[in-house]
């Protein structure tokens, strides 16, 4: 689907490019809970916008901890010692597998 955006940018005047490519980012608001690696739009309340630095740490983590290199907890820290958010253990290991499968997924273990 992103090279029908990316072609479809093509025939946008600039002077609009960032606002339509901002508007694309935005994700729009579900819970009470801002999710990490994202914060308030300042136009509205109801859309997210997401922080670079928050996701790209995120991301790291989640390398980290999936080829168990670190564990949650340590990762946590990192986390808060990097970006300034905290983020619990059972967070972090909920944004994992629901990206990359349960351990035991990971790992081959499950059952039929």
């Amino acid at each position: 689907m992103s090279w029908k955006i990316n072609s479809w940018m093509e025939c946008i005047p600039k002077n609009m490019k960032s606002l339509l490519e901002k508007t694309i980012l935005l994700r729009k608001r579900t819970s009470s809970t801002i999710p990490f690696g994202y914060e308030l739009s300042e136009n509205d309340s109801h859309y997210l916008e997401p922080v670079e630095k928050q996701l790209e740490a995120l991301e790291a983590v989640e390398e980290m901890i999936v080829n168990e290199e670190i564990s949650l907890r340590d990762g946590c820290y990192w986390l808060e010692d990097y970006t300034g958010r905290k983020l619990s253990p059972a967070g972090l290991k909920k944004i994992i597998d629901n990206k990359y499968g349960t351990r035991p997924e990971r790992l081959g273990f499950t059952t039929a």
